[in-house]
């Protein structure tokens, strides 16, 4: 009778211990539901993770709790369906909803509330999760201005004491793309002043500078373009310079994350000088010359990603060079901190034809600044 008791009682353990570990279970899947994850096919192979960019000829994917980005050609990629919802911007057209098939290798099918649409991928001008999966400031930025990306960074210093020092710098590089439209905004400005108790206070730097313009795409990689370029510079006697500038260029990419741009056109350089009974006004036709570009370091160890921009420009006057040209160059590195706030050095070189022997045509800056890309 004991023995028989005891195998009832064994028995009873079991089962409850079994119901009750099925409960738990039960409850931790309903309670703890699987992360989103989409997937692709790759040369038979099946990854899970999530789409971070399209490229023209690649699409970057992020393999779920591995480091680092895989970028994948397109025609390795045999299929693809996602989890998470993008927005797609093609064509003077939106899309919100899920890929769920690749045509071709060249067309996205995108399932939206149940209705299939094929979104050729060179035509995609913006593509981002949508706001609903991804609630970062970054994306609702991004989700606002969707055609829109550039950066704003500002740096001040301000001393005291025995002499007094105002300084203040300011960077801007916009780009909105649509179509086969690019339109950008390039802008400086700098000021600075000293004051001492035996000087009034004297202005070293006020100066300001604005490129604007538009490049119109005929194909993926040639492009026309006309632009102006307006600026000040007091402490050199410029008091202002309208550059009107058109011609062709052509995008080189720097495989997946980079792109140079090199151009060539005319210009008309118009000059005021402050003194205009020492330095009279100046117009000379000159050939208009120049490069940008824009890489971007991924993967990089402790800010993940680092980016390089630059642009040159020369101006020089077709009928002396010697005589009479604009150059500028400028090259800044900017490097994330939390989101879209960023670092940037800043470096400027600018030399060109000045009438005022002691001002001369050659000068530097180097700039810290603290701002927001987006």
């Amino acid at each position: 009778m004991r023995f028989a008791l005891k195998i009832v009682f064994v028995l009873w353990v079991v089962l409850f211990t079994s119901l009750s570990y099925a409960s738990a279970n039960t409850a931790k899947t309903k309670d703890q539901k699987e992360p989103l994850m989409d997937t692709i096919h790759v040369n038979g192979m099946v990854l899970k993770g999530k789409i971070t960019k399209l490229n023209p000829t690649t699409l970057s994917f992020k393999l779920a709790n591995i480091e680092g980005v895989n970028h994948i050609p397109y025609k390795d990629i045999e299929a693809i369906h996602t989890n998470y919802r993008y927005n797609i911007f093609y064509d003077n057209e939106k899309l919100t909803g899920r890929i769920v098939g690749l045509i071709d290798q060249d067309s996205l099918e995108v399932n939206t509330n149940g209705a299939t649409t094929l979104v050729r991928i060179d035509s995609i001008d913006h593509f981002s999760m949508s706001h609903e999966d991804d609630r970062s400031k970054k994306k609702h930025v991004n989700h606002t201005l969707p055609y829109t990306s550039g950066n704003f960074h500002i740096g001040f210093e301000f001393e005291s004491g025995a002499r007094v020092k105002n300084k203040t710098n300011v960077n801007t590089n916009i780009t909105r793309k649509k179509g086969r439209n690019e339109g950008y905004l390039h802008l400086l400005y700098a000021y600075e002043s000293t004051e001492t108790p035996d000087t009034p206070e004297v202005t070293n730097k006020d100066e300001f500078s604005m490129a604007l313009g538009n490049r119109y795409y005929y194909d993926p990689d040639n492009f026309f373009f006309g632009g102006l370029l307006g600026e000040y510079d007091l402490p050199r006697e410029i008091d202002l310079r309208l550059v009107p500038n058109a011609g062709y260029g052509y995008d080189y990419k720097l495989g997946k994350d980079g792109v140079i741009k090199p151009q060539i056109g005319l210009a008309y350089v118009w000059t005021r000088y402050l003194h205009e009974d020492l330095y009279p006004d100046s117009s000379y036709v000159a050939a208009a010359l120049g490069i940008n570009g824009k890489y971007t370091f991924s993967d990089v160890k402790y800010i993940d990603t680092l980016t390089l921009d630059g642009r040159y420009i020369y101006y020089p006057s077709l009928e002396d060079f010697r005589e009479e040209w604009i150059s500028r160059a400028n090259m800044g590195l900017t490097i994330p901190l939390y989101e879209f706030i960023t670092m940037r050095f800043d470096f400027l070189w600018i030399n060109d034809s000045n009438p005022a022997p002691s001002i001369g045509n050659n000068k530097t800056q180097t700039n810290f600044m603290l701002g927001v890309d987006f």
